[in-house]
């Protein structure tokens, strides 16, 4: 299958585009970038040579972020700006219902509908074949598992819609709850066919077949260094908490660290032989789609830096429950929507003889 995009490229613009989803809860912040994904998936997926089935997934996740404010509203019963109450006796839910509960449950509805997207845009472009080869080698059995759980969601909901459109074909009427019973046995069933079909080409292909042995010394040793790297790591993280004045000493220990399993990373993948039936291809779009990515990141981290209050939106006093909205970063958002703008439909001819090869 060809592609649009390098997949370091879209890996970059995936960052770029996580970091403000994570990083704010302010609706106006939240809703520009939500509608520059809602293009990039709307404009791809509606191009794509393999259509995914995100579309029944994110009708799903719709009704999830509905039901967010909800929960919050009935369950914090902070706030001043009070426009209901229940009876104080009720567990839980009883006691007052306020305005800053329902908009804080709506932004993080929102926060979590356009990570919900982003994941599906991305996705459209790093099928599992791109993901396992983007892993290291030393990983690369930790990379085919991931791999398979991202593919699982489209791929189960694309089944239960094809199951659920051959029972109305046979007569079968969904009104009631129960009615969806007759769903769940051929789900299962096409789930566990799906699994010893994956089982038997990966074995078919040898997989795990290359792996030079490895001495049990030497995987001893490993196992020691990437558990002292780890805690390691964690004491650096830890540090400033337990001691301030070992605040210091948190950034070389964390250095340390990083240092130690990319080493210890490298060696383990030095036993392991990979091969590639195709290239990837260095195109302008992505030269185009990096550097946006790149700008983008930059203008984030640059304003979380200098301003963090620009990102703020915490609607429960003794803030304000009206969002702000600055101009250059909100302006800067709608690089997000740099994919649709830059991609081409994959029934044109690949731009191999302008295009650098990469493995």
């Amino acid at each position: 299958m060809s592609t649009r995009f390098h997949p370091l490229a879209w890996v970059l613009w995936f960052v770029a585009v996580l970091l403000p989803a994570t990083l704010t809860r302010n609706p106006l912040y939240l809703s520009v970038l939500l509608a520059a994904l809602a293009l990039d998936l709307w404009w791809l997926n509606g191009r794509s040579l393999n259509p995914r089935g995100w579309g029944h997934f994110l009708y799903l996740a719709l009704w999830l972020v509905l039901l967010t404010p909800l929960f919050n509203v009935l369950t914090v019963h902070y706030g001043e700006h009070v426009w209901a109450e229940l009876p104080r006796s009720w567990p839980v839910v009883g006691g007052p219902l306020t305005l800053e509960a329902l908009l804080f449950g709506l932004s993080g509805g929102l926060s979590l509908l356009t990570l919900l997207v982003a994941f599906a845009t991305f996705n459209l472009e790093m099928p599992a074949s791109r993901w396992v080869r983007l892993v290291p080698p030393a990983l690369f059995q930790a990379g085919l598992i991931t791999s398979i759980a991202v593919t699982f969601v489209p791929a189960t909901v694309s089944a239960a819609r094809e199951i659920y459109d051959a029972q109305r074909l046979r007569g079968h009427r969904f009104r009631r709850l129960t009615d969806y019973t007759p769903l769940f046995a051929p789900l299962v069933v096409d789930s566990l066919e799906r699994s010893v079909q994956l089982a038997q080409s990966m074995t078919a292909r040898g997989f795990g077949a290359n792996l030079k042995p490895l001495p049990a010394s030497r995987r001893l040793l490993f196992q020691v260094g990437t558990l002292g790297a780890l805690l390691l790591m964690l004491v650096g993280l830890f540090l400033p908490i337990l001691s301030p004045r070992a605040r210091a000493l948190s950034t070389p220990l964390v250095l340390a660290s990083v240092f130690a399993l990319v080493l210890i990373f490298t060696l383990q993948g030095r036993r392991v032989r990979r091969t590639f039936y195709r290239r990837w291809y260095w195109r302008r779009r992505d030269t185009l789609l990096a550097l946006g990515s790149a700008l983008l990141i930059g203008v984030i981290l640059l304003t979380r830096l200098m301003s963090p209050r620009t990102w703020l939106y915490y609607p429960y006093p003794p803030y304000s429950i009206v969002p702000t909205f600055a101009l250059v970063p909100g302006v800067f958002l709608l690089l997000a929507a740099l994919p649709a703008l830059l991609a081409p439909s994959l029934s044109q001819p690949a731009d191999a003889m302008h295009a650098k090869a990469r493995p």
